[in-house]
């Protein structure tokens, strides 16, 4: 190349020439003065280093208190190391970690995120815990302040890092560094640049280098953002954007990362991660590389003017330029292969201070400026560059020595002026700029008054104004506040100018100057990074930021809450009734996916379908293209893809169908066995990207349609379409297996020319899905101290949890989980209260939602519960919601350690018993249903509750409990637990029970009748209905003959029947019921179990069916009958009425009567009551313990449990010994064996006289042993 080379950035700055010291791990704080907000006496802050004996405590525990290190001089800090005091409880659990130059100007070391970091403290008083500042802090100031502690905020740290060393350089808006790079060009596949910048401009350009194949990098200042755009020489321009209010006039840190296209852009720690566009991964420059300015416009440039203001420690890869750009030589270019630099008019030093243009932050409403007025002038002059948030706020007020005022302000935003004057008739306001200013950018106005004159200049646009006025100049000008009854300025002011020049304020000057920040713009860009979620607008003040949820399709504080429904089936529970819907359903709920649209369908019998359209389900005609799979069509849905497989993972079934039709074009080219290749003219490719080898209504692998999988093809082949016939053929069918759908893309080949009559038409329908597993994710919790445990949930700055419940009981812990101090919690409290309570680090905080219907009435009911930076809310049923707004300060991410607890607490108290269904956290679906399928403690898949298996007999009404379960037997003719235990009465032949009905009496047209009853008496009156007022009757009765006879005239007829199959009077139990239908024309008897009877009569169109005015039911016998009854009737019923029941109740009503010569007492017929069968017991399962917990407490304390084991075996060796000395206190002599010979005497004496020994038989001593 003549002498020429190439190097990267890498190379040009990987030189031995000024290169930085690697080492910087010394410790600070040994030489450093130690402050703190307040102190106990002997835990003073000077006790704060690490590893002394005593420590820093608080004499507050609040989040208010600080530990400041003041180091002497600026230093690079680039570790921290904490810890408690000594051998107690109190430390300090997390922190953040503010820097300064000059202890008043602070800056919060923040995340990459753009929050203020919180860094992890301890977890002991001893353990030293230790975390890197993955961006080192320059200051001479470093301040902790606790977030998080235990006991008492006590602490102890050291800082670790080295002596800041500057190299500096100072632009003037007409200087630039240029870096000539002609002769050693820039070829790099990587690049590191980081540098310390401030200016007070909002615009500027930074940093430009560019090549002749296209690449350039600039980085740029645009509205006090900085902008890095970038091109590797493709078509294609990489941008990215970080940072805000960089014309502050403090130091800022920038820092870029480039790794082929992966590129990483950081100012003050606040990162973006980007690919750079196009396919090249090298940076190739060529031509210069300036810095601190360009001398023309060039590509890739969004800033016009050049930089104004400092930069510090220009390094890429470790080398620092500014030093070598200040001492480089053409021979030392030449000898080193470096470029060639030239400086166009910089300076090297950059002053820190009370700048010329004197810019103030103004943080109260009662801090302002009084500068004194050239008095008794006829002209007044007055200007400033204001930037603030707020809508409202006085700039200046002048009050003139004869008469009246003016005042230049902010109002709605607007700059408006107000003037009352000698001569001018009332208050002239001026407002004709309709533009607003609180937008936080610097905006310069000036005012002028003068007789009949006034001009206001906004932002270089002049508003003139022609009237009849008067001034003469008064005495004081009140900047920024102080006037009675209006608003005082919240924000940045400089280049104050009220009587020709700008001036710095003196000490007398100032008003409240606790409430103002000199030197610098302080105020809080609080929109960067945009905290408004889903693409919603930020809007701020001073003190707090205002989410714009408007057409995001989410609501909330942070624009969090979805608005569409996560699915068709949430909708139709949203809105029963409902029979098709288009809407748009958010798939991941509060996640980062958009929502997209669907077509519902609802059926009577809960099915639910959902249609996910695309654009090409139109027929559609493909000719001309012969090459196996060369017609291409790729399958655009409403939906990306992503959401798409959410969406059918979440069915239980989908199906898509495909419709081809062909004429002398071959599909499959069928036949095609399994070891030959599979070579189709036309196939589909499912949403893996897979291309598929069967065709809709066969299966996976088979190589055929529908048809073909059948046997129903018009040809030997395995598709219609195969057979090549000089006609129209179809092949089409549903596509059902659920992990290939939706179809992504469609080849089609064999359609020859547009001559040869080879054609193809198709069409593809919607994908729909039937089934949501999110609300068939139901388990049931059984038991009050049953729980599911999920893993650790981050619920962080941001968080959301969806669940729906069903429960009968009152109270109950729903969720629960907890960290070191932080917690959360949802509970329902007395039926109709839900509660959400969480700490977050500033003291427990509660939402409540009092519902006005209950909450435990055994319905479904849904609970969302969102808590973000401004405020935590609870929203139950849809609509009613409750919520508490965060306190002012820092927002505390909940910091949660401990298992996602639901169904009771994490300790099993307080617990909910009940389904729960559908819990989603952070827009995931969480599988409670598939945990508790493999079995767990008191959970079981489903909502099957106690009641499912109908436990209460006889109608009785189950009161579901899902533990327990509680009959309701007011409704039935029996009583006992589940219902069965009969009521019944012993009847004799005079015994009689007559039920009078109350009231108007009663009219029926269908009644319902139930008797049960045990005899061995051939006849007898079981029940009888009878109205003294119409002479209408029914009786049921057994006949002489032991038949059941029905006797009724209801005011038509007479009629008898008699149930002839067989006798009642064999003394068994009996279960009559009778009951009339179809308008009383036809009446049906059911004995036992036996087939029911029905007869049926032929009413007259004049008569009526109806049995009117009943006034009395009787049981046993009437007034009328001698001999009633005899034996044992039970069961008794008629409609709601229960005569035997209502007699033999505690309280009895007044109207039945029971009349007979004995004792009438209860009795149960002979009927054992039924028991419901009891379950078998659960047991809580042990914890689990890992093997190495046991190990250790094994080894712990195995010299202990060797003493023990060894006590209670000596224990068991005593014990032994004195039972066996009790055992053997009886000591004697005893006969053992019998007279031999004798096994088959008849009797003992018989024994002893016949046997061969005779009746000596040997002694025996038993001794213990």
């Amino acid at each position: 190349m003549g002498g020429r080379c190439l190097f990267s950035l890498a190379a040009l700055l990987l030189c031995p020439f000024h290169v930085l010291a690697d080492y910087c791990e010394y410790p600070l704080v040994e030489e450093s003065v130690l402050t703190a907000s307040s102190e106990l006496v002997t835990r003073e802050a000077d006790k704060a280093r690490l590893y002394e004996e005593h420590a820093w405590s608080a004499a507050d525990n609040n989040y208010y208190q600080s530990l400041t290190v003041d180091l002497r001089k600026r230093h690079r800090v680039t570790r921290i190391a904490t810890q408690g005091k000594q051998n107690t409880r109190e430390f300090v659990s997390e922190f953040v970690v503010q820097y300064s130059d000059n202890a008043d100007l602070w800056k919060t070391y923040k995340n990459p995120m753009g929050l203020y970091k919180a860094f992890p403290g301890n977890e002991d008083g001893n353990t030293v815990s230790t975390n890197l500042f993955e961006t080192p802090i320059i200051g001479r100031y470093i301040r902790v302040k606790p977030t998080r502690w235990r006991d008492r905020i006590s602490m102890r740290l050291e800082l670790y890092g080295c002596e800041y060393l500057p190299e500096t350089v100072s632009f003037s808006g007409n200087a630039m560094v240029v870096m000539d790079l002609r002769e050693f060009p820039v070829d790099s596949v990587r690049d590191h640049i980081r540098f310390r910048f401030r200016t007070k401009e909002p615009d500027a350009m930074v940093m430009y280098g560019r090549g002749t194949q296209g690449d350039y990098l600039a980085l740029q200042l645009v509205q006090n953002r900085m902008v890095l755009n970038v091109n590797l020489g493709s078509r294609f321009l990489t941008s990215l954007s970080v940072g805000s209010l960089l014309d502050d006039n403090s130091w800022h840190d920038v820092e870029i990362r480039r790794e082929q296209r992966n590129i990483t852009f950081l100012v003050d720690r606040v990162r973006v991660d980007d690919i750079i566009l196009g396919d090249f991964k090298r940076l190739n420059l060529n031509k210069e590389l300036y810095i601190g300015g360009v001398p023309n416009l060039q590509l890739g440039m969004k800033a016009r003017v050049n930089f104004t203001g400092c930069m510090e420690n220009l390094n890429i890869n470790g080398t620092a330029i500014i030093p070598e750009m200040r001492q480089a030589s053409d021979y030392y270019s030449r000898y080193n292969k470096r470029p060639k630099y030239s400086l166009i008019n910089i300076g090297s030093v950059c002053e820190f201070g009370i700048s010329a243009d004197q810019t103030l932050t103004f943080t109260t409403r009662k801090s302002h400026l009084k500068y004194p007025a050239f008095e008794d002038q006829k002209k007044i002059n007055v200007s400033l560059e204001f930037r603030t948030y707020e809508e409202k706020g006085v700039l200046i007020h002048h009050k003139f020595t004869t008469y009246g005022y003016f005042m230049l302000f902010l109002d709605e935003g607007k700059v408006k002026v107000e003037v009352n004057a000698r001569g001018t008739p009332g208050l002239v306001v001026l407002d004709n700029f309709e533009t607003l200013y609180n937008d936080g950018q610097w905006h310069r106005v000036m005012f002028v008054v003068m007789e009949n004159r006034m001009e206001l200049t906004v932002d270089d646009v002049p508003m003139q104004t022609v009237r009849i006025i008067s001034v003469i100049s008064g005495k004081h000008f009140l900047i920024a506040g102080g006037v009675k009854g209006s608003p005082g300025f919240l924000g940045c002011l400089r280049k104050i100018s009220v009587v020709g020049y700008m001036q710095k304020p003196k000490d007398e000057e100032i008003m409240y100057p606790e409430g103002i920040v000199r030197a610098a713009c302080q105020i809080i860009d609080r929109c960067n990074p945009n905290p408004c979620e889903h693409r919603g607008r930020c809007k701020q003040t001073s003190q707090e930021f205002i989410c714009d949820c408007t057409a995001t399709g989410y609501s909330g504080a942070v624009c969090h809450t979805p608005l569409n429904p996560i699915s068709c089936a949430a909708y139709g529970i949203q809105n029963p009734g409902v029979k098709r819907a288009e809407i748009y359903i958010d798939i991941d709920g509060s996640g980062p996916l958009v929502p997209f649209p669907v077509s519902c369908e609802f059926y009577n019998d809960g099915q639910v379908h959902s249609y996910l359209s695309h654009k090409h389900e139109k027929l559609t005609t493909v000719d001309g293209f012969e090459k196996r799979g060369s017609y291409v069509q790729n399958i655009i849905y409403d939906a990306g893809m992503e959401q798409i497989e959410i969406f059918v993972n979440r069915s239980a079934r989908c199906r898509q169908r495909i419709h081809f039709e062909c004429l002398k074009a071959k599909l499959f080219n069928s036949p095609s066995q399994e070891d030959e290749d599979f070579l189709p003219y036309t196939w589909w490719v499912s949403r893996t990207n897979q291309p598929m080898d069967y065709w809709g209504g066969s299966l996976p692998g088979s190589r055929k349609c529908e048809c073909g999988l059948m046997g129903t093809c018009v040809t030997d082949k395995w598709c219609n379409c195969d057979g090549g016939l000089e006609s129209w053929l179809t092949d089409s069918g549903e596509l059902t297996v659920k992990e290939h759908l939706p179809v992504r893309q469609l080849r089609i080949g064999d359609t020859g020319t547009p001559l040869d009559g080879k054609k193809v038409r198709y069409t593809l329908g919607p994908l729909i899905c039937e089934g949501d597993h999110v609300y068939d994710n139901t388990v049931t919790f059984r038991k009050a101290d049953a729980t599911i445990n999920l893993p650790r949930f981050d619920m962080g700055h941001s968080g959301d949890i969806f669940f729906e419940f069903k429960t009968t009981v009152r109270d109950g812990c729903l969720i629960h989980a907890r960290g070191p101090t932080d917690y959360i919690k949802i509970s329902i409290v007395g039926g109709i209260e839900l509660q959400f309570q969480y700490e977050a680090g500033s003291g427990p905080m509660s939402v409540s939602v009092e519902t006005s219907n209950v909450l435990n009435d055994d319905t479904w009911h849904s609970v969302l519960v969102e808590r973000n930076r401004k405020e935590a809310r609870m929203i139950v049923d849809g609509g009613q919601k409750g919520l508490v707004a965060e306190p002012y300060g820092p927002v505390r991410a909940i910091h949660l350690e401990s298992d996602f607890v639901v169904g009771a607490t994490l300790d099993y108290r307080d617990g909910f018993v009940g389904c729960i269904r559908a819990l989603i956290l952070n827009g995931e679906l969480q599988d409670l249903r598939g945990r508790a399928e493999k079995g767990m403690y008191g959970v079981q898949p489903g909502c099957v509750g106690k009641c499912s298996s109908n436990p209460c007999l006889n109608n009785g009404t189950c009161h579901e409990g899902y533990s327990t379960f509680e009959c309701d037997c007011r409704w039935t003719a029996f009583k006992g637990p589940i219902c069965a235990d009969e009521i019944g009465i012993k009847m004799l032949t005079d015994t009689m029970v007559r039920y009078e009905i109350p009231g108007t009496y009663k009219t029926t047209i269908a009644e319902r009748i139930r008797v049960g009853f045990t005899t061995t008496n051939p006849r007898g009156f079981l029940m009888g209905l009878h109205s003294n007022l119409t002479g209408e009757y029914l009786t049921l009765a057994i006949s002489n003959s032991g038949h059941l006879k029905v006797t009724f005239d209801f005011g038509f007829e007479r009629h008898e029947k008699v149930y002839g199959k067989r006798t009642f009077h064999e003394g068994q139990n009996h279960d009559v019921k009778l009951y009339r239908s179809d308008s009383g024309r036809r009446l049906t008897m059911q004995v036992d179990n036996y087939e029911p009877v029905s007869w049926t009569f032929d009413v007259k169109g004049s008569a009526d069916a109806q049995f009117n005015n009943i006034q009395y039911v009787y049981i046993g016998k009437n007034e009328s009958m001698a001999e009633g009854f005899v034996g044992c009737i039970s069961r008794v019923e008629f409609d709601d009425i229960y005569p035997l029941k209502f007699y033999f109740q505690q309280d009895r009503p007044p109207n039945v009567i029971a009349e007979s010569t004995s004792s009438v007492f209860e009795d149960y017929c002979g009927i054992e009551p039924i028991r419901y069968p009891e379950e078998e017991a659960e047991t809580r399962p042990p914890p689990e313990v890992s093997e190495d917990v046991l190990m250790g407490l094994y080894s712990d304390n195995s010299a202990v449990l060797g003493g023990v084991l060894g006590i209670i075996f000596l224990a068991l060796l005593c014990m032994g010994f004195l039972i066996g000395r009790y055992m053997a206190r009886h000591k004697g002599d005893y006969r053992t064996h019998e007279a031999d010979g004798a096994d088959v005497a008849p009797d003992a004496d018989w024994a002893v006289q016949h046997a061969t020994t005779g009746p000596q038989v040997k002694k025996n001593t038993e001794m213990y042993i």
